[in-house]
């Protein structure tokens, strides 16, 4: 542990480490010196000379041996027991959290996802493991699927027929992207409870995706990019082809290729059922204009060869895939293809929502490759023409529509969020009411709701009390988030909101909500500052009335074992950025940190810096970076800069076409206001991020001037014109349009001032997302400016970094590292050094 002391009496602020004083009574005279004479003052009493010298000795070594002793003992004092820090303290006192604490089972979080289904009833798996079904209307609960289901199959994740009578588990699952899987299946009558392998093309191969029908028990499933579907599961008779592939590897059928799944509809399939179930909306996505990325992959020992991945990857300026949006009428199956909006069919665009209007007409959000400009269409089931309904256009920024508009169970309006002038305060996101007619545009809109608060997310409608309930920010703290409500009715212009959740204790100022579809029940998370928990609510009850509440989850276990825990203390902070802004920030500190005492401690600044993203809340974390602060006793640091969420329009768009800038630089002004706070050693700083906290934790060393003392990027973007097309151009432009922006944000032309700091690098061979190339460029500019750093590579590894050992070893390499910055040591290496360095044996010369 690393922990110094100020001095009171030191007006000019100097540090004196706890590095025990060297007091070495057995120095002699330096050769440069021997024949100078000594100067002290005589003696004025009796005695020899001689004796006079010896006793003079005498009385200087005592004088020596007594100030020692009192620098010692005052040194003991002041200096925190190192040993008593480890593990268990003493009586009264609690136990740290450890890295195997974090690393374990025994301190995860639990949380709640209630499968919802039509009758205001849902699925979820209980405490022991079976599948069990609630009815909130009566209240009872039934056991659908026992547990032992699982334990004897190994199975992964499951999903239960519409109709109750079958269920669907998966196995042996093989991540392929972010959200996407492939594996095998097993399905099992509910009656009998007996379960069968799901394979009905009998090709012994694993399936991309498998997915009942919304209504009574079909199944859609996906192998080889080809798209099936059948009526029902036991009966292979009833298998039909809905998109088949053309054997090039370049189409995707009804499942998204990379970059429509990592950045535009964020899940595994692009399937969208109509609400009677006869329906069935779906994406076919071409990249046969993508480039394709190539990256090795090494696999098993026995590869002499290794072999080359491929992945279909647009980056910025090139070409990107292209798509069709089909609908499947399963009645005459018969197929129709849906026209995007006439201004876009001769540039390139994208698709980013879909929703069903009612049973005939689906709602289709289409957006140009600039994103910003966007244009609403409702289509025909029927005859495949869409129809404009509204057109929105952003200025100085992007446009932000990826979630699904809400839609009125009478069909004739829709929900969605949008940003809204607030006269000189800026935009801020609000709700648009939207009818939905297919009269010429402009339809009809109207904004539900106003103010300098951003809604982040509406959660659910209310159709028999005409209310809409939505996740907002309150009195724009972007830190919190609460549950509010709001009418629909067109003809009511009180816009005033209800608050549902101010009214909880402080230990919840962060809640999550999932609602029935009928919109009156709904559980309510509360996601900190407290350890989560996760209660059922009706919308009937008042905002203060938790008498009705249904606790299903409260993490008593994670409670109980917490108590015994010493855990940072959350400190939250405004640093000014100028002279009108300031930016949220949050301190952990130690346990045993006392402001009125003298101590200080080594500060680690955690960063993530990317558009639209957030570090400072007041969720509950429990994880590595508190380990850190409970058992090593460092500080960790979080500010959110410009560019973040939650505080409007202005914020939000600060770095636009100017990524690695004010983010940057806020990050800079962040840990020189953590410097001058007393208890930080202000000698003993570092920084850290993963992927674009990476590219942040670069782009400040880059820029600090020496502010930290070290770094670690994880799987860090170094050049934007290797990162994907859609993230990139969205907040950077093309690059033929922005080549200045692309070259300032480049992290490789700051390589030199990199010599002087103590860096960390981290990536996976095998990552797709962030490719290794962005490290591999990176190396090579550190290499020609003669930097030595510390380079840690996983084979093979993904962007998660999740597979085998890999985590624990990069958590316990990080761990090392920080003891190397703040320490001068690195235990994983010195214990190897001193194992090389012990004497060897010697063998005598015959």
């Amino acid at each position: 542990m690393s922990i110094g002391v100020r001095f009171q009496g030191d007006k000019e602020g100097l540090y004196s480490s706890f590095d025990k004083p060297k007091c070495d009574l057995n120095r002699q005279p330096s050769r440069d010196h021997v024949n100078e004479p000594f100067l002290y003052a005589e003696e004025l009493v009796g005695g020899t000379t001689q004796q006079r010298n010896w006793r003079g000795i005498a009385i200087a070594l005592l004088v020596i041996l007594i100030v020692c002793a009192l620098i010692i003992t005052a040194i003991i004092l002041v200096t925190p027991d190192d040993d008593k820090n480890e593990g268990v303290e003493e009586k009264g006192q609690k136990e740290k959290f450890t890295f195997e604490d974090f690393f374990g089972h025994d301190y995860k979080i639990n949380r709640f996802y209630p499968k919802w289904r039509k009758d205001d009833s849902f699925i979820y798996r209980g405490e022991e493991g079976s599948v069990l079904l609630y009815n909130c209307t009566s209240n009872m609960t039934s056991e659908l699927l026992g547990n032992s289901s699982f334990n004897e199959l190994d199975m992964g994740d499951y999903d239960i027929s519409e109709d109750l009578k079958y269920a669907m588990l998966s196995y042996d699952l093989k991540g392929i992207y972010r959200h996407s899987k492939k594996g095998k299946y097993k399905i099992i009558e509910l009656n009998t409870r007996v379960p069968r392998e799901f394979d009905p093309l009998e090709k012994k191969q694993d399936y991309q995706y498998v997915s009942w029908s919304p209504i009574g028990h079909g199944v859609i499933f996906i192998q080889e990019n080809t798209m099936y579907y059948m009526t029902d599961p036991m009966d292979h008779q009833t298998i039909q082809v809905i998109e088949k592939d053309p054997g090039t590897g370049e189409i995707f059928n009804g499942i998204p290729d990379w970059v429509y799944e990592e950045e535009i509809i964020s899940k595994d399939n692009a399937l969208w059922w109509s609400p009677e179930g006869n329906k069935l909306l779906y994406g076919v996505f071409n990249d046969s204009r993508v480039r394709p990325y190539y990256y090795p992959y090494y696999g098993e020992e026995s590869s002499a060869y290794g072999t080359n991945m491929k992945i279909y990857y647009p980056k910025p300026g090139y070409p990107n895939p292209t798509f069709t949006l089909k609908i499947r009428k399963f009645e005459s199956n018969e197929t129709v293809t849906l026209k995007p909006p006439t201004e876009f069919q001769n540039i390139e665009h994208y698709f980013t929502t879909v929703t069903w209007i009612d049973n005939e007409y689906a709602l289709i959000s289409w957006l140009n490759r600039a994103q910003n400009k966007t244009i609403l269409t409702i289509c025909s089931a029927m005859s495949g023409k869409c129809k404009k309904n509204q057109e929105e256009e952003s200025r100085g920024g992007w446009i932000d529509l990826y979630t699904p508009p809400t839609v009125s169970p009478n069909a004739d309006w829709y929900f969605m969020v949008f940003p809204r002038q607030e006269a000189q305060h800026g935009s801020f996101k609000q709700i648009l009411m939207v009818e939905a007619s297919l009269d010429p545009p402009p339809a009809k809109k109207k904004f539900r709701t106003v103010g300098t608060s951003d809604v982040m997310q509406i959660v659910g409608l209310d159709a028999e009390s005409n209310t809409l309930y939505y996740i907002g920010v309150p009195n724009g703290d972007a830190r919190k988030r609460h549950l509010y409500s709001v009418s629909t009715k067109i003809t009511d212009n009180d816009m005033r909101v209800t608050c549902v959740t101010c009214e909880y204790s402080p230990d919840c100022q962060y809640f999550s909500a999932s609602f029935s579809h009928s919109g009156k029940y709904y559980m309510l998370g509360c996601l900190g500052p407290a350890v989560p928990y996760f209660v059922l609510r009706s919308t009937k009850s008042s905002a203060d009335d938790n008498s009705t509440e249904i606790m299903f989850e409260n993490n008593d276990h994670l409670k109980k074992k917490l108590a015994n825990k010493a855990l940072p203390k959350a400190e939250y902070l405004n640093i000014p950025i100028n002279n009108k802004e300031s930016m949220y920030a949050k301190m952990l500190l130690p346990p045993i940190l006392d402001a009125t005492q003298h101590y200080t401690y080594p500060l680690l600044l955690s960063v993530y810096g990317g558009p639209d993203t957030q570090k400072v809340t007041y969720k509950f974390q429990l994880g590595w970076e508190e380990f850190l602060v409970s058992s090593k006793n460092y500080i960790v640091a979080y500010a959110d800069g410009r560019g973040g969420t939650g505080r409007g329009q202005n914020w939000l768009h600060a770095n636009y076409k100017n990524l690695g800038t004010h983010e940057v630089e806020d990050a800079i002004t962040a840990g020189r206001y953590f410097n001058d706070i007393s208890y930080v050693e202000s000698s003993k700083k570092a920084i850290w991020g993963w992927s674009y906290g990476g590219y942040t934790t670069a782009s400040v060393i880059g820029r600090g001037d020496g502010l930290f003392e070290c770094g670690i990027s994880v799987a860090p973007v170094t050049d934007w014109h290797y990162y994907d097309s859609v993230y990139t151009e969205r907040y950077m432009g093309m690059p033929h349009d922005n080549e200045r922006g692309y070259q300032n944000s480049n992290v490789l032309k700051h390589a030199a001032k990199f010599k002087n700091v103590k860096y960390m690098l981290v990536h996976g061979t095998g990552d797709d997302n962030v490719h290794f190339q962005n490290s591999a460029q990176f190396i090579k500019g550190l290499v020609e400016e003669d930097v030595f750093f510390r380079l840690q590579v996983y084979t093979d590894q993904q962007h998660g970094l999740s597979g085998g050992n890999t985590k624990k070893h990069l958590y316990e390499s990080m761990e090392d590292f920080l003891g190397e910055c703040f320490e001068g040591v690195s235990k994983k290496f010195e214990m190897k050094q001193k194992e090389h360095d012990k004497p060897q044996k010697q063998e005598s010369v015959k």
